[in-house]
């Protein structure tokens, strides 16, 4: 089996070296700085600790300040049902003359003389009137004239539980709001009590389910009639957010199943013409993430509980958000002045440094991840149009180009699904350049490792424990040697610094470091070899990973 020529080979990896699906390398600051030692403790002007959750008020919280139980209603809505126990003044002149109050007995009715008994119970307090006329009618046949007003209703007791801060039985009337009765409860607990999760029960079954929020951001709110034993259960919360809004204002927002999130979330912030950037932290299959984009991306976020929504308003924000991966001691999230470098940062980061590689300490970057993607998806576009297009001067060779081309799919398929690491060697000569931060950057601060793994085209992929002097060429043999399949002449050597070398089997290798070999392209088996190389070389430097065709 024919290989490609050596000089060839060679050529294309330095190549490789100088394209965008690399790792990418820092430039150095003006005047390079060695790493400093970590303190063991946050010295003072440090980068702040995102803070936790203490100091969030939950979205309506100033509803219950004491408002509904000092403003009692004393009169009742048009709405009201009357009950047995209210009192009714009916005046009647006319051919009928009644002028007196009655009260409605257990069984819904008033008794009026020379009439009978008149059923009241249900009737709303609107209609009473027109009740009270209709049944005098059926019995007078003269002109008459009728008015009616209810004077009291009878009090209620309603027990208020769940999540409030002083569960209780509380009085009223039956037309009070459930807001009312909430309010002398102390209002939703803030820590733990939903204001989408109201809940009025009677005799154990649910009559009503309240949705705050319909009242706080569309002035909606049902009105159901209250009885005497009826039950407000307060649930607990739900999926929650945090708002961080421009001013410093810190509100948790709660979701609702099947309610897209950026809906409510857009009437509780109202954004507007000023605020026109939003940040996102929040966490992903156990892995913290964090996203700056622009506030119109909002109904596209994939907006999860226990998610952190930072709004800013117009022109550079003061901040950015950094993230800490590694071994390190405290928050994983620190939000530190725009235009802070690495090594500013570094110095305020407590580390353990018998357990904290600090010559290793790299940059993960969300853009160089996008540019490293981008290199590849273009890559792998041209060799799908040169291998679709590819000529044939026979039938058998019409054949063994389909047959190529469908391998080539299979391939190219494999590799879009990828997902760059978009790591930035920050470490030149010896020496951590003080690099630039960015917003969500990715502070990489490696664990000290004596493990050598050995993966690709090998017998046997392991780990293997290091030892000082050794090469490539010891560790593929400890792992059983090349396949027959492996470029057996350059390997790929990624150190803990993310630093990549394109390397021979004389390589030393340092504590920590990966050897990846790849498989042999025969040009004369492809009719693409030095594209699919190419392509793989810049996945294997991109995302440490190694494909076969």
């Amino acid at each position: 089996m024919r290989t490609m020529p050596r000089h060839t080979l060679q050529s294309l990896l330095v190549a490789l070296l100088l394209v965008g699906g690399g790792v990418a390398h820092a430039q150095p600051a003006p005047a390079p700085a060695p790493v400093p030692a970590p303190p063991q403790a946050r010295q003072p002007g440090g980068p702040a600790v995102a803070p936790d959750t203490a100091g969030v008020t939950p979205f309506g919280a100033g509803l219950f300040v004491g408002n509904f139980a000092a403003q009692r209603e004393d009169g009742l809505n048009a709405d009201y049902q009357v009950l047995p126990g209210d009192r009714v003044m009916v005046n009647v002149w006319g051919s009928a003359a009644i002028n007196d109050v009655f009260a409605v007995d257990a069984q819904g009715n008033i008794f009026l003389p020379g009439i009978g008994p008149v059923h009241l119970a249900g009737v709303r307090a609107r209609d009473l009137t027109a009740a009270v006329q209709g049944e005098i009618r059926r019995r007078y046949r003269g002109a008459f004239e009728v008015y009616t007003n209810l004077l009291t209703a009878s009090p209620v007791a309603v027990f208020v539980t769940g999540a409030v801060p002083r569960p209780g039985r509380y009085a009223g009337i039956p037309s009070d709001s459930v807001l009312v009765f909430l309010d002398q409860a102390g209002g939703i607990d803030a820590r733990t009590g939903s204001y989408r999760n109201v809940q009025l029960l009677r005799e154990g079954q649910v009559v009503a389910e309240l949705d705050l929020y319909d009242f706080l951001l569309r002035g909606t709110l049902p009105t159901p009639q209250l009885q005497d034993g009826d039950t407000l259960l307060v649930g607990r919360i739900g999926p929650s957010v945090e708002v961080r809004l421009p001013t410093g204002e810190r509100i948790g927002v709660e979701l609702r199943e099947g309610e897209p999130a950026a809906e409510v979330l857009t009437l509780v912030v109202r954004p507007n013409a000023r605020i026109n950037e939003l940040s996102l932290r929040g966490v992903r299959n156990g892995s913290p993430i964090a996203r700056t984009l622009d506030v119109t991306a909002l109904s596209t976020l994939d907006i999860q509980d226990g998610d952190v929504l930072m709004f800013r308003e117009e022109g550079h924000p003061q901040h950015v958000m950094v993230r800490l991966e590694g071994e390190f001691i405290g928050s994983s999230s620190l939000t530190v002045p725009r235009g802070a470098r690495l090594l500013d940062v570094l110095n305020h980061v407590p580390v353990d440094p018998r357990v904290a590689d600090v010559a290793s300490v790299h940059l993960r970057r969300a853009s160089i991840a996008r540019e490293q993607l981008r290199t590849i998806h273009e890559s792998l576009d041209r060799l799908q149009r040169s291998s679709m297009l590819a000529l044939s001067d026979s039938a058998g060779e019409a054949e063994i180009r389909v047959r190529e081309a469908e391998m080539m799919n299979a391939f190219i398929e494999r590799a879009r699904n990828i997902t760059p690491l978009g790591r930035v060697v920050t470490r030149s000569q010896e020496s951590q350049l003080n690099v630039m931060l960015e917003e969500g950057d990715v502070i990489v601060i490696p664990t000290r490792t004596n493990v050598i793994r050995v993966g690709g085209e090998v017998q046997i992929a392991q780990a293997l424990q290091f030892r000082p002097g050794l090469t490539v060429r010891d560790y593929v043999r400890m792992s059983g040697g090349f396949s027959n399949r492996a470029e057996t002449r350059t390997v790929i050597v990624m150190r803990q610094s993310a630093e990549v070398l394109i390397a021979d089997n004389s390589t030393l290798i340092q504590p920590g470091d990966e050897i990846l070999v790849p498989p042999r392209i025969d040009r004369k088996v492809f009719q693409h070899a030095i594209e699919i190389s190419q392509i793989m070389y810049q996945i294997a430097i991109a995302a440490s990973v190694l494909l076969r065709v």
